[in-house]
């Protein structure tokens, strides 16, 4: 769909030959972590475990906002910041305090 030889990307730079085609970030994301050393990946994996049973489960989701709330936690609680792997690593360290009492309790 976005190829540089058939799809979006060619079809942009016949109009404006200028134009560069990038990936976007969240991909960028993807495949530097793909290539990460073996512990960081490890950090990696748990992070999206702890990050996972506290969304996966409306639940869990609710508790843990309910949780942040009581905490005055500035929190923007959105899908959206936890789509890459950069933004999960991001919001698990800004919110780690909360995040250790929720499983704690």
């Amino acid at each position: 769909m976005l190829g540089s030889k058939s799809g979006f990307q060619s079809r942009v730079k016949k109009l404006a030959p200028q134009a560069k085609g990038i990936h976007c970030m969240i991909h960028r994301y993807a495949l530097a972590s793909k290539t990460l050393p073996a512990s960081l990946q490890e950090v990696l994996e748990s992070l999206i475990k702890i990050v996972n049973y506290i969304k996966t489960k409306a639940l869990n989701t609710r508790l843990f906002k309910e949780l942040c709330k009581d905490m005055n936690a500035d929190l923007f609680y959105a899908a959206e910041r936890w789509l890459s792997k950069g933004n999960v690593i991001n919001r698990v360290f800004e919110m780690k305090d909360e995040i250790k009492l929720f499983l704690e309790t």
